[in-house]
């Protein structure tokens, strides 16, 4: 089974077991001065314009509660980051028991084949996530690969589903 379908039923599942809400929590692209965001894509230095995180309460053990936090560059997003709410270090894979982490760009996506998502602010009370990042991510459906290095995050723009 890809790692797509595996996502897309994983997230399916997650959406059936969460409180319907209003939909504040969906991904935008406006522009948030409170948030922080660089990272290199094959050594390109990148800044990314707004990022916002959503708290997932699943309901569902081990882990019950997921954040995803969305970062936009010039209207488009252009990473996608699924992690547990606690600080640390989180190895970063394709699956939710660490860090999944996606670069985007266009139509194409890596999704994380290796790295590490290392939080030294996970405040899900207040909305504060701060850490720094880094993988390795393989195209989605094919073998090319970007390496994402020295990434730094600090999200302030927060919502609950």
């Amino acid at each position: 089974m890809n790692s797509r379908l595996v996502f897309s039923l994983l997230f399916g599942v997650t959406l059936v077991f969460t409180a319907c809400k209003k939909d504040e929590g969906s991904p935008t692209n406006s522009t948030n001065n409170s948030s922080s965001f660089t990272f290199k894509v094959d050594g390109a230095a990148v800044t990314v314009d707004s990022a916002m995180a959503v708290l997932y309460t699943l309901g569902i053990p081990p882990n019950n509660r997921e954040i995803d936090v969305f970062a936009f560059k010039g209207g488009s997003q252009v990473l996608e980051m699924h992690f547990l709410p606690r600080t640390g270090a989180q190895t970063a894979a394709q699956n939710f028991n660490g860090a999944w982490l996606t670069y985007e760009s266009g139509a194409m996506q890596y999704h994380s084949q290796s790295g590490t998502l290392t939080l030294a602010t996970c405040d899900t009370t207040g909305g504060r996530f701060e850490g720094t990042f880094n993988f390795v991510g393989q195209q989605f459906g094919g073998s090319a690969t970007k390496s994402i290095t020295e990434g730094t995050l600090l999200v302030t723009r927060f919502t609950r589903q």
